[in-house]
C-alpha cells in the first residue's frame, strides 16, 4: 500500500510493508524513489517514508555557517525548526495515517547535508532508534569540534555510514573522509555500534544501491 502526504510544504511518500513495528524515514532531494520505496518496503520488511520538497541547504544546517563553496549562500541553520516539524507534525501525522505501532522504533537515513542532519539530531534526541548517513556532509563548518566537545548520549541503536572512494578527492570537500572517520571514532569511544562502507565513486554516484547498503546493513531493527 502507498500514500502520499503533504505535510506543511514537505512531500511524503509512505509505503507500507504491512507491519506496523517498524518504519524508515528517508529525507532526499528529489522525488525519485517512489518505486524503489515500495519494492524495498517489502523486501526489508519495513514501512519507507521518503520525505521530499525541504530547503536542502538550510534545514539540515545545524547552526548558521558560511556557504561552501566561497561564494555561494550561506547555510541559515534552520535544523532545530527542521528537527521540531518532524517530531510534532511529520512523525505523528505519517504513523497514524500508517497505523503504525505507539513506540515504534525508528530509523532515519540521509544523505549528503540530511546525512549530517541525521547524525546531529541524533546526538541530540532519542527520536530515532538508527541511523544511516550516506556522504554525510561532516567537512560542515564547526561539526567535528562541537562532537569532540559534546557529552556523547549512549545509544541502543547503531549508526551506519557510507562514502564513496572518489569524495576525499574534491578541492572543496576533500576533508570529507577524515570527518567521517573521526565521527565515527568518537561514536565507537562512547561504545555505540557503527558500521562503515566505502564503495566505488563519487558524491554523486550509485544512488539506489547505496541506499540499499544501508537498508540490509540496518535491517532488521535491533533492539
Amino acid at each position: 500500500m502507498k500514500q502520499i502526504l503533504e505535510i506543511e510544504g514537505l512531500r511524503c511518500f509512505c509505503a507500507s510493508s504491512g507491519r506496523k513495528d517498524r518504519i524508515t524515514y528517508i529525507l532526499y532531494p528529489m522525488d525519485l524513489l517512489d518505486g524503489w520505496a515500495e519494492a524495498g518496503a517489502a523486501k526489508y520488511g519495513t514501512d519507507i517514508v521518503v520525505v521530499t520538497g525541504m530547503d536542502w541547504q538550510n534545514v539540515f544546517s545545524p547552526w548558521p555557517a558560511k556557504g561552501v563553496p566561497a561564494g555561494t549562500e550561506d547555510f541559515e541553520g534552520k535544523s532545530p525548526q527542521f528537527l521540531a516539524l518532524l517530531q510534532q507534525k511529520v512523525i505523528p501525522q505519517v504513523e497514524t495515517a500508517l497505523g503504525t505501532d505507539r513506540d515504534v522504533p525508528r530509523t532515519l537515513v540521509g544523505v549528503s547535508m540530511s546525512g549530517l542532519f541525521a547524525l546531529w539530531q541524533w546526538l541530540l534526541c532519542d527520536t530515532f532508534f538508527n541511523i544511516a548517513s550516506l556522504s554525510g556532509s561532516f567537512w560542515y563548518e564547526g561539526f567535528i569540534p562541537w562532537m569532540q566537545g559534546l557529552k556523547i548520549p549512549r545509544r541502543q541503536g547503531e549508526a551506519f555510514f557510507l562514502l564513496g572512494d572518489r569524495e576525499a578527492q574534491s578541492k572543496v570537500f576533500g576533508t570529507v573522509a577524515e570527518d567521517t572517520r573521526e565521527a565515527i571514532r568518537l561514536l565507537d569511544a562512547a561504545d555505540i555500534r557503527t558500521c562503515f562502507k566505502s564503495v566505488p565513486g563519487n558524491h554523486y554516484s550509485d544512488p539506489i544501491p547505496r541506499l540499499d547498503d544501508a537498508m540490509s546493513c540496518l535491517e532488521p531493527v535491533r533492539q
